[in-house]
């Protein structure tokens, strides 16, 4: 509750009786006139107190609320009241209750009373809210810019009426407070008018916003900065009038412009740019001798540059067709950086593949992340689909079995499907979960190993010796689905060629690396033979994820003795950048 009940009944008290005090005093003489002013002012307290208590009140319950859902609530009631009371009270009450003359008359300040009806019927009927601090913004506004000719107009207004009668301060007071009200109240509505009728009568600016949604929409199909430049043109042609319209690259290293040609203005304009070049920013807007220059790229001392030349009707560019060619800027400016990126990446990625030497780890990386994304995607689509009809069509078999009378021999039958489809629906688990692993990185790397070992244990018919240590820092997901296909590969070999029947895993935790050995008590066979044969063990797979997180592999191998493979990874990797200067590993897909 606002208030207490006892207060509220007080405050009831005291107006019910002046009310009834009033109507005595006018309809009979039992209280005297000096009695009637006490009980006035005694009313005009209760009024006073009483909005000073709302107030109070009301502030509380919004400092209160201020940080939950009914902040605005609050602060529509509060702000409602102020503006519904506090002009009767300050300009009509309070100077009755001192004794002196009101500032207003009550004619122009009871109307404000209606506010807080009028807020609370559209508050009942529209169940919402509106945006208050869009208006108390506005209003902060419009109160500050009214100010000044308030002031000039209620001077002016002085002036004359002294100069034709006497006239007091109180008098100055209600001028100003009336030209204030209606001066803001004039730029409140003029708001509105300009927000329905200036799309009519001003056809030009809301050409540009046109243009915007239009270039915007073209921009979204841009695939090369030359089409980018070709849209960028076509718009700038439309919509201005100018004598030229170049792209311009400006190289602050070699301290050249190009292309550029031999004429005097082409010349000053080269000179001009290369002199501001130190302060130019993309996005921005630069004043060009001839015309204006719109940056709307960088790549390291080079900036790109849309040479606007001056408007064949020889007037300067207004503030409309300033505000329109900055946007273009800043929109032309984003899609230019993202054609650098994706450029960027593809000539790294032609210039890796051109290259006779031992691929880039940024690169290896890339292409185990796209391929660990295809696998997540592929594992998903087995589970949801294959494995599920798999799963219904074995429980509708399940239920002719048991539902339905059956001879012997097509039982038997029945009983030989219904163990194939457990095999499928086994073989497809095992399928998903050699593709991606359900919850790998929340297992963690040990973890992770040791399913795998569970599931080779089961199937393969040699033992597995898996000696982990603690890990005092969790790996990432990329290091932990590194170790697991590392693993799973080399299972998968020893139970194809190497016949055999311990297989020896080591892995743990050491100062700035992590360290893997395998060792088995297989065949064994010539390292020189292994080299050869990458492609066909799936050896090859294992060195370049290796490689790609910048570790080191090592193989030794006799025949007869078994193999054994040594791998010792970094814990942090390094952020390699390409010729472009950019980084390469933020092209990688997580």
């Amino acid at each position: 509750m606002f208030i207490g009940k006892r207060w509220l009944i007080s405050l009831f008290a005291v107006s019910g009786i002046v009310q009834l005090s009033c109507l005595i005093y006018v309809w009979t003489e039992m209280i005297p006139s000096n009695v009637f002013v006490s009980i006035r002012t005694v009313y005009y307290g209760t009024l006073l107190v009483g909005n000073f208590l709302c107030i109070v009140l009301l502030v509380k319950k919004y400092l209160y609320h201020r940080h939950t859902k009914l902040n605005s609530l609050f602060k529509i009631t509060l702000t409602s009241h102020i503006v519904a009371f506090t002009p009767f009270t300050v300009m009509n009450v309070l100077p009755l209750f001192v004794g002196s003359a009101q500032f207003l008359p009550a004619a122009f300040t009871a109307p404000f009373l209606f506010v807080l009806p009028v807020v609370y019927f559209y508050l009942l009927t529209s169940n919402q809210l509106f945006d208050i601090d869009f208006i108390l913004t506005r209003f902060k506004y419009y109160t500050f810019l009214a100010l000044l000719p308030s002031v000039l107009i209620t001077f002016g207004v002085t002036a004359v009426m002294k100069s034709q009668s006497s006239m007091s301060w109180i008098m100055f007071v209600q001028t100003f407070v009336i030209v204030y009200t209606g001066v803001t109240l004039f730029l409140y509505i003029k708001e509105q008018i300009d927000h329905k009728f200036r799309p009519k009568l001003f056809k030009a600016m809301y050409s540009y916003q046109d243009s915007l949604d239009r270039f915007s929409r073209k921009i979204a199909r841009v695939m090369k900065r030359a089409d980018l430049e070709a849209v960028l043109r076509q718009e700038l042609n439309e919509l201005l009038p100018v004598s030229r319209i170049d792209f311009l690259l400006v190289d602050q290293t070699d301290s050249i412009v190009k292309p550029i040609g031999d004429t005097p203005e082409e010349q000053g304009t080269a000179i001009f740019l290369l002199q501001v070049a130190d302060t130019l920013k993309v996005g921005e807007m630069v004043e060009l001798p001839h015309g204006l220059g719109l940056v709307i790229g960088r790549q390291r001392s080079k900036y790109h540059v849309v040479w606007i030349g001056s408007k064949t009707n020889h007037t300067r560019f207004n503030s409309d067709e300033l505000r329109w060619l900055k946007t273009m800027a800043n929109y032309a400016s984003i899609v230019f950086e993202n054609l650098y990126l994706i450029e960027g990446l593809i000539e790294d990625l032609e210039s890796e593949v051109r290259k006779e030497q031992t691929t880039a780890p940024w690169v290896l990386r890339l292409l185990f992340c796209l391929s660990e994304n295809e696998r997540r995607k592929l594992a998903a689509d087995l589970h949801d689909s294959a494995l599920q009809d798999q799963l219904l069509w074995y429980r509708k078999l399940e239920s002719v079995i048991m539902d339905h009378p059956i001879s012997d021999k097509l039982g038997h039958e029945l009983e030989d499907i219904k163990e194939g489809l457990l095999d499928v629906i086994h073989q497809i688990r095992e399928t998903c979960n050699e593709l991606r692993p359900p919850l790998l990185k929340e297992m963690g790397v040990v973890e992770a190993v040791e399913s795998i070992v569970a599931h080779s244990q089961m199937r393969d018919n040699f033992a597995i010796d898996f000696r982990p240590k603690t890990f005092h820092q969790p790996l990432n997901e990329e290091q932990i689905t590194a170790i697991y296909r590392i693993v799973q590969e080399l299972l998968r070999n020893a139970a194809k060629h190497s016949y055999a029947n311990l297989v020896t895993l080591e892995l743990e935790q050491r100062t700035d690396e992590i360290y893997f050995r395998y060792k088995d008590d297989g065949k064994g066979m010539d390292v020189d033979y292994m080299k050869a044969s990458f492609e066909h063990m799936g050896l090859s797979g294992i060195k370049e994820r290796v490689a790609s997180l910048e570790g080191e592999i090592s193989f030794r191998s006799k025949r007869g003795e078994g193999l054994e493979v040594v791998i010792s990874l970094p814990e942090t990797m390094t952020n390699g950048r390409s010729e472009r200067g950019l980084l390469r590993d933020s092209y990688l897909i997580s």
